[in-house]
């Protein structure tokens, strides 16, 4: 998803927070780093597809004639999600959640 619905720094913060909670099987900083780039992308993905399986195959029309127009603030995506009645905070929370019990259940294997 690019992080289209939630900025890369805080899915690295939250990534970090799941790191410490279950040390992973590294040997070196590279590896470590490695696992936290796959980490950010895996809940990047699982966020965005959370978000846009909701969307019918009008929406999902509509949405792709915004990011053809260049409209793509953060107030265009509100009132776009809005009118499609998808609560992006609850959706969010729930991925972000099954994420976490996934990581910390599995580990690096996310």
């Amino acid at each position: 998803m690019d992080n289209l619905l939630i900025d890369r720094e805080t899915l690295g913060k939250f990534v970090d927070e799941l790191i410490k909670q279950k040390p992973l099987a590294v040997d070196n900083a590279e590896q470590l780093n490695s696992l936290r780039e796959e980490a950010i992308k895996n809940l990047d993905d699982k966020i965005g597809m959370a978000v846009f399986s909701q969307l019918n195959e009008e929406q999902n029309k509509e949405i792709n004639q915004l990011f053809d127009r260049g409209e793509e603030s953060e107030e265009v995506f509100k009132n776009f999600f809005d009118r499609a009645g998808i609560n992006l905070e609850t959706t969010i929370a729930r991925a972000i959640r099954e994420f976490s019990d996934e990581f910390l259940e599995r580990g690096q294997n996310v």
